[in-house]
């Protein structure tokens, strides 16, 4: 209703007054609040932003601390994502802090925040935040698992990534799919050797399959290549466990195709530690056939890989291969 028909309808002006009065204050109202939480959802960006800066320059305990001061100017029920994202950066600065130290500890309090971030995040209300945390809390648990042998830790790591590949799809979020694929093959395969048996190493060969869908080495090279070292570590395993020379030539496959990517000059680490993989599986197929021959290839493979892991720099891979040298020749 316009002003002039109020007045035209005798409505006393000091109402109208009082109706203009209200009407401001309840639009100001709005507005303020309206910019009261932008600017705060500004601020809380910013301090992630500053937290971030901290996790690059390992400086974790002002991460923590930052992050946490989000929360003296946040509400769970105001800002329910900014809050529950703030516990997942939290439970990730938790996990990067467990690679220096107090690993189980840190690890634990990185699947506790990952926890908290989870009760705010459901599969159907927040799909690519919920499959983000099980992400990140599948890889929590399955660092767990190698520093603790709980059997739990892996297989709660498993679902987990299955939780995450709900929403990570090949079609959906075709990286993520595939990376992880990948994880839950590496995770499998700890679940084959730890008791799970052939048919564990058989899924974990599956899922590794699923990720080289994407990871093509036409696209992704550096994740191709790492792919097939884990299907090289698998199929040597699984010669192991089945006795199959089959099985070891699949892994020589894969271990070259990981080496047409991972070359000396490029990426020396993963090239001697794929190097000395096949040299051990030259060396395990040299058991059934043509001993002097392979005997001689796994050497050679060997002897590139100490042209990284020299006894300087990396003395404990160096004495490693040394020994691997050593086992070779007093097999002939």
């Amino acid at each position: 209703m316009a002003l002039e028909e109020l007045f035209s309808k005798g409505v006393p002006k000091r109402s109208i007054l009082a109706i203009l009065i209200v009407l401001l204050i309840l639009t100001g109202y709005f507005f303020i609040g309206d910019y009261s939480k932008k600017r705060t959802s500004a601020e809380v960006e910013a301090r992630w932003e500053q937290a971030l800066i901290h996790r690059e320059q390992k400086n974790f305990g002002s991460a923590v601390s930052t992050y946490n001061s989000v929360f003296w100017i946040i509400s769970s029920s105001a800002y329910p994502r900014e809050y529950a994202m703030t516990h997942y950066y939290l439970g990730r600065t938790y996990e990067e802090m467990a690679l220096y130290g107090n690993t189980s500890a840190n690890l634990q309090n990185s699947i506790s925040f990952y926890s908290k971030a989870l009760s705010f995040f459901s599969k159907e209300s927040s799909p690519a935040e919920y499959a983000l945390v099980q992400y990140s809390l599948g890889d929590a648990y399955l660092r767990l698992y190698d520093s603790s042998d709980n059997p739990e830790n892996l297989d709660t790591s498993i679902i987990a990534y299955k939780e995450s590949l709900t929403h990570y799809t090949l079609a959906r979020d075709p990286f993520y799919f595939a990376s992880t694929n990948n994880k839950l093959g590496n995770a499998y395969r700890k679940k084959g050797l730890s008791g799970g048996g052939a048919d564990a190493l058989s899924e974990a060969a599956g899922f590794y399959n699923e990720s080289l869908k994407v990871f093509r080495k036409d696209t992704y090279p550096q994740e191709y290549a790492g792919v097939q070292n884990n299907l090289g570590n698998l199929y040597l395993e699984m010669a192991r466990m089945e006795g199959s020379s089959d099985m070891i030539n699949r892994a020589i496959v894969s271990y070259n195709n990981a080496l047409e990517v991972f070359t000396l000059k490029d990426n020396p680490l993963e090239y001697a530690t794929v190097q000395n993989n096949l040299g051990n599986a030259y060396f395990e197929l040299s058991a059934t056939r043509d001993r002097p021959g392979n005997i001689g290839k796994a050497v050679s493979a060997y002897r590139e890989s100490l042209k990284v892991f020299t006894t300087d720099l990396f003395p404990v891979e160096h004495k490693g291969v040394l020994a691997n040298i050593a086992r070779a020749y007093k097999s002939l």
